[in-house]
C-alpha cells in the first residue's frame, strides 16, 4: 500500500515538475510557438544617428523579448574611440530584464562568424544576423521564422529610388514585388536568418578556415554562400512581405547618411503624422544643429485653424535642422466683406484652366505672401526663405539648399527670386543650368509657391508693382513678373518686369500630397469662390454679394473641365 502512494506521489511530482520546468506544454505556455532567436546586431562606426531607429525597431517586434538574446558585436571596447559603444551598452544595460539575455562584445574583423558562434553556444533555434543599416518592420522577425527556411533573408528597399538589399543581384520585378516568392540566390549582404536547428546547419560559416578546399575571395557573405552551396542549402530572398527599409553605409558617406536618415522620416512624418516610426526607449534620437543655411530668416506660413501642420513641420524642421520663424497667414475664409471691398482685381482676370474668378484662399494666399514681403523690405532683410506648410522635404533637400548659398557666396551673382519648389509649365529644353552653379537654372513659367527664396531687391520689385491694384493668382503673377507668362493682355497691366528669377534642380521640396490622394486638403482649391458677375468691372471692386460655395449644383462648370486640369508633376 505504501510502496503504491510512494508511486502515486512520484508520478505527481513528476508532471507537475514537467509542467514548470519545460516539460509539457501547459495552456497558455507559448514558448513553442516562439522558439529562442539570437538577434545579433553590428552597428557600424560613424553612424550612431541611425541607432535609436534601428533599436527602437527592434524594440517593437512583435515577438516576445523573453525568447530573444540580443547582442551587439563591435569593432572596438573603448567609449573614447567609438561613437556606438556607450549608446549600445547603456541599452544593453537598461533592457537587459525584458529579454532572456543582452550583451556588448568586442568582435574579431568577422563579426557574422563570431554572432554565429555566439548563437550556437546560447543554443537559440534561430539567429538572426544583421547591420544596423537595416531597418525592420514589426511582424518581419515572425515572418521570416514562418516562412520555415534554413537560411533566408528579407527584401529591404531604400526609402529613395530604387535601391535594396538585392542591387544588381535580381531583377527589378522582384525588387517591386510585381512577382512575390523566395528566390534563390548565391549570397545574401543581410540580414540574414539562419535556422540553426536544422541537421546542416552545422556546417554553415562564415569563415573561410572552416571550410575544406574553399576557393575564393574570402569575404564572409561569399564564404557563407559556398558553404551554403557545399551542403546543397539554398539561401532564399524573400519578397514576399514588405520587411522594412535599407540605408546602406557602404554606399554613403556619413552626413550623407544622416541626412538621408532624416529626410527619410521626414516623408514618414508627411505621410503618417508625428513620429510614426518609432525611436528607442533608451538612446535618443540625433538631431542636427538648426540654422537658417545662410539666410537672414526662414519664414513658415501656417494658418492658425491649421495646428496639426504646424506640429508636422516643426518636426520636419527639428529632423532636418531648420530653424524657421512661424508667420501667421491671412485666412481668406475670415476676410470681412469690407477687406474684400478694398481689394482690386485684374480685369478680366480668371483662372485658364478653370474658368473661374479668384477663391478666397487664393485672395489669403496672395495676402499672405504680401505680407512676408513687407516684412522683408520694412525690416531690411537681404535674402529670406519662405515655405508653405503643405511641403514634404526631398532626398537631397539641405544639400541643394547649401549648396546654392556657397556657389551664391562664390560668384556673387545678383538675384531676387528663387523657386525651391515648383511645377514647370512648359516643354522641356527651354532652362538652362547657370555657370559656376550646381543646383542653379534658369526659370520658365512655372506655378506653385511651395518654397522660395527672395532677396530685399525682389521683394521691393513685387511691392513696387502694386499688386493689390491688380489682384490674380499669386502662380499667375510671380511668371509675369519674370516675364515669362504666356499671357500678353495680363503682362500688359505689369509693364516692369524685371524680377531676376531662378529654380533650383532638383527641387527642395514637393507638394505633400497631390489633388485626390488620401488626405489631400487644400485651403485654396477649397474655399469659397468670388462670383465673376459680381466684380464691377469698372472699378474693379467686388460687391457685398460676391461669394457662393461650390456644390454639386453650381459646380458643374468646374467638372466640365477636368480634363483640363494642371499636371501635378
Amino acid at each position: 500500500m505504501i510502496s503504491r502512494v510512494c508511486l502515486g506521489l512520484c508520478i505527481l511530482v513528476s508532471v507537475v515538475g514537467t509542467q514548470f520546468m519545460g516539460g509539457l506544454i501547459g495552456e497558455g505556455d507559448y514558448r513553442h510557438l516562439y522558439p529562442v532567436v539570437c538577434l545579433c546586431i553590428h552597428p557600424f562606426e560613424n553612424y550612431s544617428h541611425s541607432l535609436s531607429y534601428v533599436l527602437g525597431l527592434v524594440e517593437g517586434l512583435r515577438y516576445p523579448k523573453d525568447r530573444i538574446h540580443v547582442a551587439f558585436f563591435l569593432e572596438t571596447n573603448s567609449e573614447s574611440s567609438s561613437d556606438v559603444f556607450a549608446p549600445v551598452s547603456r541599452w544593453s544595460s537598461e533592457l537587459s530584464t525584458l529579454y532572456l539575455t543582452t550583451a556588448v562584445k568586442t568582435s574579431s574583423s568577422n563579426w557574422r562568424e563570431d554572432a554565429l558562434t555566439y548563437s550556437r553556444s546560447k543554443s537559440c533555434a534561430y539567429a538572426l544576423i544583421m547591420d544596423s543599416d537595416a531597418f525592420l518592420m514589426k511582424d518581419s522577425l515572425k515572418q521570416l521564422i514562418d516562412l520555415n527556411k534554413v537560411v533566408v533573408s528579407p527584401l529591404l528597399n531604400a526609402p529613395f529610388g530604387e535601391y535594396s538589399n538585392v542591387h544588381n543581384l535580381l531583377d527589378e520585378d522582384f525588387v517591386s514585388r510585381k512577382q512575390l516568392s523566395s528566390t534563390r540566390v548565391y549570397y545574401s549582404r543581410g540580414p540574414i536568418l539562419i535556422n540553426l536547428k536544422h541537421v546542416d546547419a552545422s556546417y554553415l560559416s562564415f569563415d573561410e578556415n572552416n571550410i575544406p578546399n574553399y576557393k575564393g575571395s574570402g569575404h564572409p557573405i561569399d564564404v557563407l554562400g559556398f558553404s551554403a552551396y557545399a551542403m546543397d542549402i539554398p539561401i532564399l530572398m524573400s519578397n514576399e512581405n514588405f520587411y522594412g527599409y535599407i540605408v546602406d553605409s557602404a554606399v554613403h558617406s556619413p552626413s550623407k547618411h544622416r541626412d538621408l536618415m532624416n529626410t527619410f522620416i521626414a516623408n514618414l512624418i508627411s505621410d503618417t503624422g508625428p513620429m510614426p516610426f518609432p525611436h528607442s526607449s533608451v538612446v535618443e534620437p540625433q538631431f542636427p544643429v538648426a540654422t537658417t543655411f545662410g539666410f537672414d530668416k526662414i519664414f513658415l506660413i501656417n494658418l492658425k485653424r491649421r495646428p496639426e501642420r504646424l506640429r508636422k513641420m516643426t518636426d520636419l524642421a527639428q529632423l532636418l535642422g531648420i530653424d524657421f520663424t512661424i508667420f501667421e497667414a491671412v485666412d481668406g475664409q475670415l476676410l470681412s466683406e469690407d477687406e474684400i471691398k478694398k481689394l482690386k482685381f485684374l480685369p478680366g482676370y480668371e483662372d485658364p484652366y478653370y474658368k473661374r474668378p479668384m477663391k478666397r484662399g487664393e485672395i489669403g494666399c496672395f495676402l499672405s505672401h504680401y505680407q512676408i514681403w513687407k516684412e522683408i523690405v520694412d525690416n531690411g532683410l537681404e535674402r529670406v526663405i519662405v515655405f508653405e506648410d503643405d511641403v514634404r522635404f526631398t532626398e537631397n533637400a539641405t544639400i541643394v539648399l547649401r549648396g546654392t548659398v556657397e556657389d551664391m557666396m562664390k560668384t556673387q551673382k545678383s538675384w531676387d527670386f528663387i523657386y525651391l519648389g515648383r511645377k514647370k509649365m512648359t516643354a522641356p529644353g527651354d532652362e538652362f543650368y547657370v555657370p559656376g552653379h550646381q543646383f542653379l537654372s534658369t526659370v520658365s513659367y512655372s506655378y506653385w509657391t511651395l518654397g522660395y527664396a527672395i532677396s530685399l531687391s525682389g521683394a521691393q520689385k513685387l511691392l513696387q508693382s502694386k499688386p493689390l491694384e491688380k489682384l490674380m493668382a499669386l502662380d499667375e503673377f510671380l511668371p509675369i513678373m519674370y516675364d515669362k507668362h504666356p499671357n500678353q493682355e495680363w503682362k500688359n497691366h505689369f509693364p516692369v518686369r524685371n524680377l531676376d528669377a531662378y529654380t533650383v534642380y532638383p527641387v527642395v521640396v514637393l507638394p505633400e500630397r497631390y489633388t485626390h490622394e488620401a488626405g489631400y486638403v487644400s485651403d485654396t482649391e477649397g474655399s469659397l469662390i468670388l462670383d465673376k458677375n459680381a466684380i464691377n468691372s469698372t472699378s474693379h471692386h467686388v460687391n457685398e454679394q460676391s461669394f457662393f460655395i461650390a456644390t454639386e449644383h453650381n459646380s458643374q462648370f468646374l467638372d466640365q473641365t477636368e480634363s483640363l486640369k494642371k499636371d501635378e508633376l
